[in-house]
């Protein structure tokens, strides 16, 4: 693990180590000193300034693009920001554009965002839900539901619950020579795991600016793959049009790139955070947060497997990211234990879950498992 020096630089960054022992960083990220600084300052520039903060927001969105499409191995022209994960997949819902009689392949370990578009918006098209195994989704399963109707299969990177983590270069080669679109939720997994959009070819790919990327929420990403942007847009604003300074209100002309799905104004404060975040991943490195991310999970799963709850988050480590999620007996009164000593995690599915982060301690990860420990031994 890393020397407890540079894991003490590390905790400067952020606020909440002052108050907390957070581990539920895949959640709601609490927001490091370099973000709030940089909203801050933008919202003074708006107080001061009012339109002359326009240009340095504008310049930060441009980057903002170069910086997320640097993360996935692609170009700018490619990216889309949107205002969330559901947003975004809602939108490449709406590229892929199935017709009725056509199916969509899900599966049950995937959140409400991957499955609420197509069930609400698309009439007439199958949504097929792959059941898992012990917290996993097995890619011959996920292949015994495609056929020559399926329109495209839809995947958490990382999934929600149990922390499972998808073999994409496996569902690729499965899908062989089938022109199946991809469409990959990165929500629970970038700024971990490096996702790179042209090796295994990924059409669509959809995430938030916070959790792991330890943006503010009301920021989001698609990315749109070279063959979708020629698509007409849903929806278009101003900012979707490429003669929007000829002030010509009787002819649009739309960018040729994923500019055309933009829309209108964009969340400012939220684009100047979001480029903070990134820049704070590309500062600390993105393979060290995931070698240490995955040393504090490791050591959570041993200590857990020696208390003897039942773990659902697979072990090995190719099949895992940041979350570890387990089931002790009343896990309400044990997450009610543990938030009454300043330690937060998550609870849902009739279980606990954890997401440390890079700045989190083994001291910390201790006192965690002395508290379930003890509930267990109650």
């Amino acid at each position: 693990m890393h020397g407890d020096d540079q894991v003490a630089q590390w905790r400067e960054l952020f606020p909440v180590t002052g108050h907390w022992t957070y581990l539920y960083a895949g959640s709601i990220h609490p927001c490091p000193k370099p973000v709030g600084d940089a909203m801050h300052a933008f919202i003074e520039k708006v107080e001061n300034g009012g339109e002359a903060a326009w240009p340095g927001a504008f310049d930060a969105f441009g980057k903002l693009r170069e910086a997320f499409a640097r993360l996935i191995h692609t170009k700018a022209r490619n990216i889309v920001v949107t205002e969330s994960t559901s947003a975004a997949v809602s939108l490449a819902s709406k590229l892929i554009a199935p017709k009725p009689g056509q199916n969509v392949v899900l599966n049950d370990l995937d959140f409400m965002t991957d499955s609420y578009p197509w069930l609400a918006c698309h009439p007439g098209v199958e949504v097929r839900f792959v059941p898992s195994r012990a917290g996993k989704i097995v890619t011959a399963d996920l292949m015994a539901q495609v056929d020559s109707k399926t329109a495209a299969i839809g995947l958490c990177a990382v999934t929600v619950g149990s922390g499972f983590r998808f073999d994409l270069n496996e569902v690729r080669a499965a899908l062989g020579s089938r022109d199946i679109p991809l469409l990959v939720d990165g929500a629970q997994a970038l700024g971990l795991v490096d996702i790179d959009v042209g090796s295994p070819k990924i059409e669509f790919l959809a995430t938030t600016a916070s959790k792991w990327l330890m943006g503010p929420a009301g920021v989001g990403f698609l990315y749109v793959d070279d063959r979708y942007l020629g698509a007409a847009p849903p929806s278009v604003g101003w900012l979707s049009a490429a003669n929007v300074g000829d002030w010509d209100v009787r002819h649009i002309r739309l960018h040729d790139d994923a500019l055309r799905f933009q829309g209108g104004m964009l969340n400012l404060v939220g684009v100047v955070g979001a480029l903070a975040g990134l820049e704070l991943v590309e500062q600390i490195g993105r393979e060290a947060i995931e070698r240490r991310v995955r040393d504090l999970t490791a050591y959570l799963l041993a200590g857990l497997e020696q208390i003897g709850v039942p773990i659902w988050t697979p072990r090995a480590d190719r099949e895992r990211a940041g979350i570890v999620f387990f089931r002790p007996k009343d896990p309400a009164a044990l997450h009610a234990k543990l938030k009454a000593r300043h330690i937060y995690c998550g609870h849902f599915l009739g279980g606990i879950r954890l997401d440390p982060n890079f700045y989190n301690t083994v001291e910390e990860l201790d006192r965690f498992l002395a508290v379930v420990r003890e509930h267990q031994a109650d």
